[in-house]
């Protein structure tokens, strides 16, 4: 190769390289968003708010990329501290593919949960639990019961006729209910292998019904459609615990005489107490109880009114998101896309020959972190699929992949001021041994891999082909992984997908039959080894080059907090920094949506906006931000005197 010439090399001192940059992608939550609302909500938490004194000079442009979305814009700073480094801060908007949720895919959704493990629920929240399916199952007996209404009022049948046939029809009722559980225990005990003790429980409830049937067949009207319907869309430990809400809700109602004498009118005019039929007819709200009627209307329309509200809103995204049901696979399926496009769109632009990003950085909130966990997950496969290791790359990610199962202690971490500036520790404990250290040796192994690797793009760019250093979430409803990503809601089940690395974790899940968690040979099996074959990382292990730190406010009773966010489950990724948060917002009450909203009196020294900034920019570029600041607000200040 000829030697450059000297305007080759005058032309190459006169080019400087490019200033380091680090992207910034936010993926927002739930609920109707608008463009960029989270994404500057979250710049402003890391660089200031714009008014603030020493506040990191930035720039909005339109953010141009594959398709040109208008509506986008990007947020790029100035050039911090010597290292001259840039941030560019861009949002993934997807709320637009969500758009025409309907209700009923919410009370779908909302069923499929009521059938899952309520374990993986906390303690302190199970009661939100029995109000959801309680709520599904009053507004299932009240639609029963007004259809009734409405049937026998266009039929002009009258109630009195209607209970004078169940009195003549108790015998036999009872007796088809027999017959009828008698069938129903063999198949279930037998025919379908459950066992005598589900026989037993089968016939057991025909027999109740029997019973119901033989004393007030009348009954039966509102509460076989109900129960039908209960054991179909919410399984039986929903169905029962429903129908128990529905209860004693109703004898709180009966039992409670002064409000009903003055409202419902269910105590004779003579102010005797509420007998025991008219209580029965209240509780399953047979078409006997005629006052039920209005209040049912009115019971419909508040629900009606929720849903509207909050549900189809809010909810309908989690619902349409998370089940995945043929009508939802292509929403779902066109914001991933998008993701990758993104994504693949930032490690291709280059600067000056050169990758304009050396470290990305993916922050998400609510839903979008579970958007953001899938998009990644995908991404990872499709640049790792014929990726070939170096042998220093392969020696750097050696500790995480012979790593013992007991290597980490777990433990939440906590902001806390050094002489060198803020950084994490552990809530209890030393560092030694925790999530802290792990992400000290992913840290090292992501940027020996950047260092070592090169893959060829589209554009003719040569660059790693994975620069996405940290994954932060904000509220994230993946505490909750076992409900919302099983079909049991068992966290036993996530285990098994994790084993079989469905859902990558930190450290990288050791499957079965294999030796490493990281890094694998193909065509080698069991022990065999074939020395002349180059490592490759196995697909799941994305958190062997990127780190994942896990903000949440910390919930009670559901009201306190943020109930959607906490900790990712530590026995399955004990290398996730878990970092409880409160704040005075609201009064600690409904922090959903504060994690970068600053509190009046604190404004840039809030506990939750310096632990967000702390998760973006990391310690080292932490400390050079608040130093620009600094130094940025005396010059400001020196231009007032």
């Amino acid at each position: 190769m000829a030697d450059p010439t000297p305007v080759d090399k005058q032309q190459e001192k006169a080019v400087p390289p490019p200033a380091p940059r680090t992207a910034v992608l936010v993926f927002h939550g739930i609920g109707d968003q608008r463009p960029m609302e989270t994404m500057l909500g979250v710049a402003n938490a890391v660089l200031g708010e714009p008014e603030d004194a020493g506040a990191i000079g930035r720039w909005i442009k339109p953010y141009v990329g594959k398709d040109g979305f208008f509506d986008l814009k990007s947020v790029s700073t100035k050039a911090i501290g010597g290292e001259g480094r840039r941030y560019d801060f861009f949002e993934l908007y997807w709320a637009d593919q969500m758009s025409g949720t309907r209700l009923v895919a919410v009370l779908l959704w909302l069923c499929d949960l009521a059938k899952r493990d309520r374990s993986a629920l906390p303690r302190d929240a199970t009661w939100l639990w029995y109000a959801v399916v309680g709520l599904m199952t009053g507004a299932m007996m009240a639609t029963v019961h007004l259809a009734w209404v409405i049937g026998l009022t266009l039929t002009g049948t009258s109630t009195a006729a209607l209970q004078q046939r169940a009195v003549e029809a108790a015998e036999p009722v009872a007796a088809a209910f027999l017959v009828l559980g008698a069938v129903a225990s063999v198949v279930a005990g037998f025919c379908l292998a459950k066992g005598v003790p589900a026989a037993l429980a089968v016939f057991a409830a025909f027999a109740v019904l029997a019973f119901v049937g033989y004393w007030n067949g009348i009954v039966l009207l509102t509460l076989v459609p109900v129960l039908a319907g209960l054991f179909i869309f919410l399984g039986t430990r929903a169905a029962i615990g429903g129908m128990l809400v529905v209860a004693g809700v109703a004898l709180g109602i009966v039992l409670w005489g002064p409000f009903l004498s003055l409202t419902v009118g269910i105590r004779a005019a003579s102010g005797s107490v509420v007998d025991v039929q008219t209580a029965f007819d209240l509780i399953f709200l047979t078409v006997m109880f005629k006052a039920a009627a209005p209040w049912l209307l009115g019971f419909l329309a508040l629900f009606l009114a929720l849903a509207a509200i909050f549900l189809v809103p809010y909810v309908g995204d989690c619902a349409r998101y998370l089940r995945d049901a043929p009508d939802n696979i292509e929403a779902r399926n066109r914001i991933r896309q998008l993701g990758l496009e993104v994504l693949t769109d930032l490690h291709q632009r280059r600067s000056g020959g050169r990758p304009r990003y050396d470290r990305i950085v993916v922050v998400s909130h609510s839903l979008g972190t579970v958007i953001a966990y899938d998009v990644l997950r995908a991404f990872f496969v499709k640049q790792m699929s014929s990726l070939q290791l170096t042998d220093m790359t392969a020696a750097a990610l050696r500790p995480i992949d012979t790593m013992p199962d007991d290597a980490l202690r777990k433990t939440t971490f906590r902001l806390a001021e050094t002489d060198s500036g803020l950084t994490w520790e552990p809530e209890s404990g030393p560092r030694a041994g925790t999530a802290l250290t792990y992400q000290a040796v992913v840290r090292w192994a992501f940027e020996v891999f950047c260092r070592e690797q090169r893959t060829g793009f589209a554009n003719g760019l040569t660059a790693s082909p994975w620069r996405i250093s940290d994954f932060v979430t904000l509220g994230s409803p993946l505490t909750l992984a076992a409900l919302l990503l099983t079909d049991d809601g068992d966290p036993k089940t996530l285990g098994k997908k994790v084993k079989l690395r469905e859902f990558p974790v930190a450290p990288p899940a050791e499957s079965p039959g294999e030796k490493g968690r990281v890094l694998f040979r193909e065509g080698s099996a069991d022990d065999r080894h074939v020395p002349d074959v180059p490592e490759r990382l196995q697909h799941s292990a994305m958190f062997a080059l990127t780190c994942w730190t896990n903000l949440y406010f910390s919930q009670r009773f559901v009201v306190k907090g943020d109930f959607i966010g906490g900790p990712i489950n530590d026995k399955l990724s004990p290398g996730t920094v878990n970092v409880p948060l409160r704040t005075t917002l609201l009064g600690g009450y409904f922090n959903h949506t504060h994690y970068w909203k600053r509190e009046p009196g604190r404004k840039a020294e809030t506990e939750h906006i310096r632990a967000l900034a702390l998760a973006v920019l990391g310690e080292p570029a932490f400390r050079r931000v608040i130093a620009a600041r600094a130094s940025q607000a005396g010059v400001q200040q020196g231009e007032k005197k």
